[in-house]
């Protein structure tokens, strides 16, 4: 959708996409309350509301799904989540009746007549029923909070438009070295997932917060950094 460059400082950047295929519409990732206005308006921009079926969840948190309600209230959608994430969305104003709730080993979800998404299991990675969407189209991999970065305002900013790719990966790593090693657990899940996604044919990787990997040597640049970093390093 791009960046809000002129958002408020105390609410986090974030990516909110939108996967369309013939007239059926999934939402990834919605956002929060405070991005619901412009989001919503963005999307409508592209596709009929009424064509919006499925709302995917990477994980729990505010940021990516707190607008839910809203986004009920406009849509005759229903949410994909890890199932063990079922009972707390219900106060963003779920029910069962309009949850899709995903296994811990992910699956291949139908989301039109002769189009199907790959749901990637990524735990631990930050959060404990974290799940990528793979677009075997686009060969795009969204990945929610891995590969995500906390860049400043003013450094998003362009002469013309504010950045959406990294440019230059070397550079972008103060961004993302943080975040990773400070919510992310464990080097374990990440071997796990690293092995996974490995195995697909990925021309893009597209996290929740910060800017997206796009080629195949910009994706192998970041998988091998990720590889390399030791997780759960906390520092008093």
């Amino acid at each position: 959708m791009g960046k809000d460059v002129d958002r408020p400082d105390y609410i986090i950047d974030t990516n909110q996409y939108l996967l369309i295929h013939d007239d059926v519409a999934t939402i990834i990732d919605p956002g929060g309350i405070e991005m619901f206005s412009s989001v919503s308006s963005a999307f409508a921009g592209e596709v009929r509301m009424s064509n919006v079926k499925f709302i995917f969840s990477s994980h729990q948190d505010p940021d990516v799904v707190s607008a839910l309600a809203l986004w009920l209230s406009i849509t005759d959608s229903k949410i994909i989540i890890d199932r063990i994430w079922s009972s707390f969305i219900s106060h963003y104003g779920a029910k069962p009746n309009n949850m899709i709730m995903v296994e811990d080993g992910g699956m291949k979800f139908n989301m039109a007549k002769d189009y199907a998404f790959d749901i990637i299991p990524a735990h631990y990675l930050h959060s404990p029923g974290q799940l990528n969407l793979y677009d075997p189209i686009s060969k795009i991999l969204f990945t929610g909070d891995i590969g995500a970065a906390l860049i400043p305002k003013e450094d998003l900013k362009s002469k013309r438009r504010p950045n959406v790719f990294v440019k230059d990966f070397d550079n972008h790593i103060k961004y993302m070295e943080f975040f990773h090693k400070r919510f992310m657990p464990s080097n374990e899940p990440k071997k796990i997932w690293i092995d996974r996604v490995s195995k697909l044919d990925v021309e893009m990787i597209v996290p929740q917060h910060g800017l997206i990997f796009k080629g195949k040597d910009m994706v192998n640049r970041f998988l091998n950094w990720f590889d390399s970093l030791n997780l759960g390093i906390y520092s008093k």
